[in-house]
């Protein structure tokens, strides 16, 4: 019988621990929108073309799930 509440607090553990990993998770997965701008302007001044630059910026919009915005061509 031992045993057996021995398995069941280990299972509520085991509950536990991956409870507060997928609560972990889904609050570090914050969209950061403002990194993707900032990283455009950083790829243009270091001298990369526009096309390519666009490029990052738009699968940056896409990877933190911010909306679609066309960046200026400088």
């Amino acid at each position: 019988m031992n045993i057996r509440r021995i398995h069941l607090r280990l299972g509520a553990f085991a509950v536990a621990a991956f409870s507060f990993a997928a609560a972990l998770t889904a609050t570090a997965a914050t969209p950061r929108c403002d990194q993707c701008i900032v990283g455009y302007y950083d790829c243009r001044a270091a001298g990369f073309d526009y096309d390519s630059c666009r490029n990052d910026l738009m699968f940056c919009q896409r990877a933190n799930h911010c909306p679609m915005v066309e960046p200026p061509e400088i």
